[in-house]
């Protein structure tokens, strides 16, 4: 549970220096422009696979019994986090509207899953997400952190087809990925 965590705190730590621009702006000059994007990229990828490695890693230990309907509940808010997701990847006027929809993302995907289970790895990921998407958009907000205000036309759509989209992938590929089935067929 350790590696689990240690992923957490990694990539929220890495992915709060967006809501700190004057911070982005100091690594941006260290590492220079161009080189920001890829290292923050593959820094991501890292923090990621720790915390898979770590998941993966980590005993079943029950804390609390989910709520019986928590599990669809997920479907739902897990459904709202892709959308969200989808703003975040296009450039539509609801992109300006949520103002951090990443975050948004991962609050929904969080409460989601916390409530469909009710184990300590989950409570460190899913708990330590939430934790990290607050405290991105109260950061982000105090620093006066604004997504680009170019607005495309039809972007609003597309971010809702690739949210639907990406989560029906997501569902296919879950066991695969994360080692957890979202459906269990038997």
């Amino acid at each position: 549970m350790l590696l689990l965590a240690l992923g957490v705190v990694l990539t929220a730590a890495l992915h709060l220096v967006a809501a700190v621009p004057s911070l982005k702006a100091r690594i941006k000059a260290r590492v220079s422009d161009r080189a920001y994007g890829p290292l923050f990229g593959l820094a991501s990828i890292v923090g990621i696979a720790v915390i898979v490695i770590g998941w993966r890693a980590s005993g079943f230990v029950p804390v609390y019994d989910p709520p019986a309907w928590g599990r669809h509940a997920n479907f739902v808010l897990t459904l709202i986090a892709f959308i969200c997701l989808g703003i975040f990847l296009f450039r539509g006027s609801w992109r300006q509207t949520l103002r951090f929809p990443m975050a948004f993302a991962a609050i929904f995907w969080s409460i989601g899953h916390l409530l469909a289970n009710g184990d300590l790895a989950s409570i460190i990921l899913f708990g330590g997400f939430l934790a990290y998407a607050v405290l991105h958009i109260f950061i982000g907000v105090g620093n006066g952190v604004r997504p680009s205000p170019e607005a495309r036309e039809g972007h609003n759509l597309l971010s809702v087809f690739a949210g639907v989209a990406l989560y029906g992938v997501m569902i296919q590929a879950h066991h695969a990925l994360i080692g957890v089935p979202v459906f269990q067929l038997n």
